[in-house]
């Protein structure tokens, strides 16, 4: 009888919010794959590892997929679509639980300490000389990349930002006379340099005397290394360019060995080091060997300013930046002032900028 049918179909009533249901389970696929995989006990391969770098784009299709579930709620509150729901808002909780870090600096949410003290290997911008006794040193990095950066645009950059250390990952020999014929060596007079073919050189330019010492051994690109001379610093500072191999396939080992390398090369220095690693580590901090790294006693910049999550690949292209896999690395002592993500013609990668002060 069709006057009683309405909203009936084969003798069973219709579910209209069905469709949200349904919506709330595809849309909850992406982030509860993700987070599988950065909790599986074992190593993933290529193209896992390289998934693991959109981590942070999962919050918006989990926070869809909440939505979603959310909504049948307010027809019905069966208990089937309450558990859905709790289940698609504990997965969000994962979610940002695991980036919150790179959002909110260290010491934000905590009781501020008594008098002025800041948490280690944290300053928030004010004028330098309010901010610690030591020098205050800018450092820049950024990929070159195959088709070379635009060294016009990069020495204004340098200038504007007084920057007194560069690292240029992927630097080859017509980029490095592209960039002094524009003035690089008058801004920045001394230099470390392993330039060679495409996409394998690096070099570190500074304001300051650098004393060159041997590379990173064993790398697939060039990490130029150099010791920096900086007056009235507590001691040296030892700088290294990075360009980790890429985690793509059959280089997932070697990519591992590397990160795990810097990690082991900083810790082998004096007692009284002071380490500066900037460049393209090709990990962003959902990388579990990232991470270890950053556990031999390293700070990232971007993360102590709680713009962890800024992106740094790929700029320039018809898709926008989703992944940071360009970082500013420093160890204990070093406080990050501020940091910044700057887009330069004719890269891939965006630089990073960050301001620090010296013990």
């Amino acid at each position: 009888m069709r006057e009683y049918g309405a909203g009936v179909r084969g003798g069973r009533p219709r579910r209209p919010w069905s469709r949200w249901s349904a919506a709330a389970v595809v849309l909850a696929m992406p982030g509860a794959a993700l987070v599988f995989l950065r909790m599986v006990p074992w190593d993933v391969g290529t193209p896992w590892v390289q998934l693991l770098a959109i981590f942070p784009a999962g919050l918006i299709t989990t926070t869809a997929a909440l939505a979603a579930a959310v909504v049948p709620l307010f027809r019905n509150t069966g208990p089937r679509r309450a558990v859905a729901a709790a289940l698609v808002a504990a997965l969000l909780a994962v979610q940002l639980g695991w980036v919150l870090d790179r959002l909110v600096p260290p010491g934000t949410l905590a009781t501020p300490p008594s008098g002025n003290v800041q948490p280690a290997n944290v300053k928030f911008p004010a004028p330098p000389t309010d901010l610690a006794p030591g020098p205050v040193l800018t450092v820049m990095a950024v990929n070159v990349g195959y088709t070379g950066v635009d060294p016009g645009a990069l020495l204004a950059e340098v200038r504007n930002r007084n920057v007194d250390v560069l690292a240029l990952p992927e630097l080859a020999p017509a980029g490095l006379k592209a960039l002094d014929k524009a003035g690089l060596g008058t801004l920045l007079p001394s230099r470390a340099t392993d330039v060679d073919w495409d996409k394998v050189g690096s070099a570190l330019f500074s304001r300051f005397p650098l004393e060159q010492v041997e590379r990173v051994p064993g790398s697939a690109f060039h990490q130029s290394r150099a010791v920096a001379g900086i007056p009235t610093a507590s001691g040296p500072v030892h700088l290294t360019a990075v360009h980790v191999d890429s985690p793509r396939r059959g280089h997932i080992t070697s990519w591992r060995e590397e990160l795990r390398q810097l990690g082991e090369l900083w810790q082998a220095l004096p007692d009284s080091r002071l380490a500066i690693l900037l460049g393209d580590f090709n990990a962003s901090a959902d990388h579990g060997e990232f991470r270890d790294l950053l556990a031999t006693g390293l700070s990232d910049a971007a993360q102590v300013t709680g713009k962890g999550l800024a992106p740094t690949w790929p700029v320039n292209s018809p898709a926008p930046a989703f992944v940071a896999i360009d970082h500013v690395l420093v160890s204990p002592g070093i406080e990050v002032v501020d940091f910044d993500v700057v887009t330069l013609p004719g890269t891939d990668h965006a630089a990073v900028v960050a301001r620090l002060v010296l013990p």
